[in-house]
């Protein structure tokens, strides 16, 4: 399964590159990172390159997305949307639940694409969810939370 996850973050790649951001990722432990080299500097973001952080789980069918960012040039010009796309695809395919912990200002967007709100975390932050195969994102959330990408990364979330 991991292996064919590898051909949608390799399609993103090649999104990537035609929207003339030269990208590479990194793998470790389940968690691909994207970076760029273009340094970018966001309100309630530390600088850095990373447009994509994805968390993939295959035992728990799983996916976490950590970030999806762009420089402000390249931003509202439909890129967001295709990435998005191929992970959907992936997810819907492969029966996977989708995570992630949205800011205000990007709700609509993920809202767009048919993550529902799950949970607002101590941070504020409101932690939505998807599911293509029609799984209760609600239930599965707390089966998310015994998961270790949850253990890795996302306890901090919890009060």
């Amino acid at each position: 399964m991991l292996a064919g996850f590898k051909y949608t973050l390799d399609a993103i790649l090649s999104l990537l590159k035609e929207n003339d951001l030269k990208a590479r990722y990194m793998e470790c432990e389940g968690r691909f990172l994207f970076r760029i080299d273009e340094m970018m500097c966001d309100a309630g973001f530390g600088c850095d390159n990373v447009v994509l952080d994805v968390f993939f789980d295959e035992e728990e069918k799983i996916l976490f997305i950590g970030l999806l960012r762009f420089p402000k040039e390249k931003r509202r010009a439909g890129l967001g949307s295709k990435i998005l796309k191929k992970i959907l695809e992936y997810a819907n395919e492969h029966n996977f639940t989708i995570y992630l912990d949205a800011w205000n200002e990007s709700q609509p967007f993920w809202k767009k694409y048919g993550f529902k709100h799950v949970y607002t975390d101590k941070y504020h932050f409101e932690i939505l969810g998807y599911s293509g195969s029609g799984l209760d994102i609600f239930h599965e959330w707390e089966l998310f939370k015994t998961t270790k990408v949850f253990k890795m990364y996302l306890t901090c979330h919890e009060e």
